[in-house]
């Protein structure tokens, strides 16, 4: 999952929608290509206006008509026909189930009947038929997604809503995001941190689920150094000073300390990201998209134990000279992205630090 260099969410968005009517255009032209499930998940993403089927809604709602086709040979697709309607749901007649089908449960004689009405151009017993039909093959479809909870999922998300299904419910739950309060108030999409549940939702976090998380959601090496230290402003009451005010902090061997901080080897963990080029290093520096997404990847998985320092390293092929001129467009900042260059550097450079607290 690249955020810094990939495509945008909107983008990826209209991507997604042409594909779907693709896919729809083929549909309407070949429909013995596709099999039953897929075409009717297609239809529900393309057509979110509309009510899904199986549910206890008006049939003149849903999102298409299930017909079932009378015949007594044994069919070569799942699909028989489709055909799209403005005004009204969009009618599919299917081969695989149905009341006077090739194996369905009613004796042949009645497929025979149906079939010869039809010949005579009376569709009445056969539209009768279809009223059963739609029901049966709708609810066929629900009990298949029932235990799919994806498909609720990128429908909700299709719609503009917070998915309901409870196996999203308890994965946020697990995270501490439980409510829907609690949503939507990070740099970090949503959807990335049920897809992290896995290692965010350890008791104990470790250096290699994070190194993972990180270099998996940048795309970009990642390295963990622990234990590197730092050093802790003491309070001003946990201070020394020699006034004679009977405080512990004044009490020799026992609370005297001098100086106003102390080290401390265990509080910070240095995250080391790269080599990487130079557009995605500026993206990693403080202000940037990638840099407010890494801190609240580090809060979020931290839980406020520790201290993170960050090490960015930029490929030493993308270095680049500093030029004192008004057409630097920002760049030049001290410490992050000024070196004295006069020569393609040997190594990769690894200046930048910053801290998050």
């Amino acid at each position: 999952m690249d955020a810094t260099s990939g495509q945008s969410s909107a983008a990826i968005e209209v991507e997604s929608t042409r594909e779907h009517e693709a896919l729809f255009h083929l549909l309407r032209e070949e429909p013995f290509s596709f099999r039953f499930f897929q075409s009717v998940r297609l239809l529900e993403r393309l057509f979110p206006e509309r009510k899904p089927v199986g549910y206890f809604v008006s049939p003149q709602s849903e999102v298409v008509r299930f017909s079932s086709r009378t015949s007594l040979n044994f069919p070569a697709s799942e699909i028989q026909s489709f055909r799209e309607n403005d005004s009204r749901p969009n009618d599919m007649e299917v081969n695989f189930l149905g009341l006077t089908t090739v194996n369905g449960p009613l004796p042949h004689p009645y497929a025979e009947h149906l079939l010869d009405r039809m010949r005579a151009k009376d569709y009445a017993p056969g539209d009768f038929f279809n009223l059963f039909n739609h029901r049966f093959v709708s609810l066929f479809y629900r009990s298949w997604k029932r235990y799919r909870f994806f498909i609720g999922y990128e429908l909700d998300k299709t719609r503009g809503q917070v998915s309901g299904d409870p196996v999203t419910a308890s994965l946020y739950s697990l995270l501490g995001f439980g409510t829907a309060g609690l949503l939507q108030r990070t740099a970090v999409p949503d959807e990335a941190m049920l897809y992290y549940a896995g290692l965010l939702g350890r008791n104990v976090p470790t250096s290699q689920a994070l190194k993972q998380l990180l270099s998996d959601f940048f795309e970009v090496p990642v390295r963990i150094e622990e234990f590197t230290g730092n050093w802790n402003l003491l309070p001003e009451e946990d201070l020394t000073y020699l006034n004679d005010t009977g405080l512990q902090s004044e009490s020799l061997g026992i609370g005297t300390i001098v100086g106003d901080a102390v080290w401390d080897q265990h509080g910070t963990v240095t995250v080391r990201l790269g080599p990487m080029p130079l557009k995605q290093y500026q993206d990693f520096l403080p202000g940037g998209v990638a840099a407010r997404q890494l801190e609240a990847w580090l809060r979020l998985f931290g839980q406020g134990e520790f201290d993170f320092a960050v090490r960015l390293v930029l490929a030493r092929e993308e270095v680049p000279g500093v030029l004192l001129t008004p057409e630097q467009n920002g760049m030049g900042r001290l410490g992050f992205e000024s070196w004295l260059k006069n020569r393609p550097f040997l190594h990769d450079a690894e200046d930048a630090v910053y801290r998050l607290h």
